[in-house]
């Protein structure tokens, strides 16, 4: 974990126990620490995912250094025997490797909380520069060993389209066991998003994400992922204005979180605030270098398709979705670029059939065969993608440029109406001319 220092579940079921791996525990406990450690304001926290490329017996902080940008790196081994974990961690100068200060702790299972609380107190109190605060302990603890680990494995299983849906029973699991676990209720909610907007057809699935998201904040008011989630949730109900409204009140609370900054990406392109979209990415950027936001497509909007082009990609999220690169290529003329990109895509894509769909849509699209750009919307018209106000004026968009102006046009005022605020985009795109 690389640091850098700066001046109720839907329905009773039976509950059988998650696979009881250590190596899970570890990969869930070092964002655990990290949100721990994010809460001082002098204290810049970096991705664990940015760290977690680089692990291994003798990472190499030299390259770690100069990709996340840090000055200190928190290293550490979990072992487990039974019911007991025990942790050694050290801080670690970086890029020389020099030995900080070093820290073992021994807990039991059911208070991993009590582990990391004490892990970020002491390299808080190891750092050399001097700090305004200390570490926040872990507000959120949960109350049973059993549903804390159904908590880690759906995080583990969530990184991946193909894991959302058992990720989604993992959550249940843990709440049916410990319900007043706020965590486990925010990324519940996302999964009932992201399961409906792109995997499986649920016409509830937008109410039941927000039941579980407020229920996360009303149990945590201050649960910053949860106010992500339901910001991300917000935008695609057409309450744009209030997805920003709220992440710039947490961001004034918690200025150094990337992932606000990253979700104020989002906010503020619905919200026809480009200029304000392109300096939040900057900002989470800032904070973290890996950090992942929907800044290709404040570009693609804004009209900068050349530098959308050109831009940096995280390594860890190069390949899988490059559709915005197709379509910049596309409305730029270059068809043959962007089939070249689309093959690719298509290969390394996930398997899951809305990625397939969404692939032949573009085809379609760069092929100019608009009946078969219907036939994949048609394949899609039962999730939730289909009401996000966002894709509806892409879909406009692409249709007015293969001469479909009618239902094109039928498309972008239906974006707009859902609160697409994009009179930029409008005024100065020349295919609106």
């Amino acid at each position: 974990m690389p640091a850098r220092s700066r001046s109720q579940p839907s329905r009773p079921r039976r509950i059988t126990a998650p696979p009881r791996a250590a190596s899970i525990v570890v990969r869930t406990l070092n964002p655990s620490i990290a949100t721990s450690l994010s809460g001082i304001g002098s204290l810049v926290v970096r991705s664990s995912a940015t760290a977690a490329r680089f692990a291994g017996d003798a990472p190499d902080l030299k390259a770690l250094a100069a990709e996340a940008d840090v000055d200190r790196v928190v290293m550490g081994t979990l072992l487990r025997s039974g019911s007991e974990v025990r942790a050694a961690a050290q801080l670690v100068e970086a890029p020389g490797g020099t030995l900080l200060t070093s820290h073992t702790v021994q807990s039991s299972l059911g208070d991993l909380f009590r582990l990391q609380d004490d892990i970020a107190r002491r390299v808080v109190d190891a750092l050399s520069l001097p700090l305004a605060g200390t570490a926040a302990p872990t507000p959120d603890k949960p109350h049973d060993a059993r549903a804390y680990e159904f908590y880690l494995r759906g995080n583990e299983l969530a990184r991946t389209y193909k894991g959302l849906v058992p990720a989604r029973e993992s959550y249940e699991h843990c709440l049916e066991l410990d319900p007043s676990f706020a965590p486990a209720w925010a990324h519940l909610g996302r999964c009932h998003r992201v399961i409906g907007k792109f995997i499986t057809p649920t016409a509830d699935s937008e109410e039941r994400a927000e039941e579980s998201l407020k229920r996360a904040l009303e149990l945590n008011p201050r649960l910053s992922v949860a106010h992500k989630f339901y910001a991300g949730l917000e935008a695609d109900m057409g309450l744009s204005v209030r997805a920003l409204a709220r992440l710039l009140g947490e961001a004034g609370r918690h200025g150094n979180d990337p992932e606000l900054f990253s979700g104020l990406v989002h906010a503020c392109r619905y919200c026809g605030l480009y200029d304000q979209s392109i300096a939040a990415h900057a900002e989470a950027r800032r904070l973290d270098p890996n950090a992942f936001t929907s800044f290709d497509q404040t570009l693609l909007v804004s009209g900068s398709v050349d530098r959308l082009l050109t831009i940096d990609r995280p390594r860890h999220y190069e390949g899988g979705d490059q559709g915005i690169v197709v379509i910049a290529l596309g409305l730029a003329g270059r068809r043959e670029e962007a089939k070249a990109v689309l093959a690719e895509m298509r290969r390394v894509g996930p398997a899951v059939p809305v990625f397939q769909t969404w692939t032949e849509y573009l085809l379609a699209w760069l092929d100019r065969r608009p009946k078969d750009m219907y036939l994949n919307l048609g394949a899609l018209s039962t999730l939730k993608i289909q009401d996000d106000p966002e894709a509806i004026f892409q879909e406009g968009w692409l249709l007015c440029d293969v001469g479909e102006h009618e239902q094109g046009i039928f498309h972008l005022r239906r974006g707009v109406a859902k609160g697409y605020f994009v009179v930029p985009t409008l005024a100065n795109a020349p295919a609106f001319d």
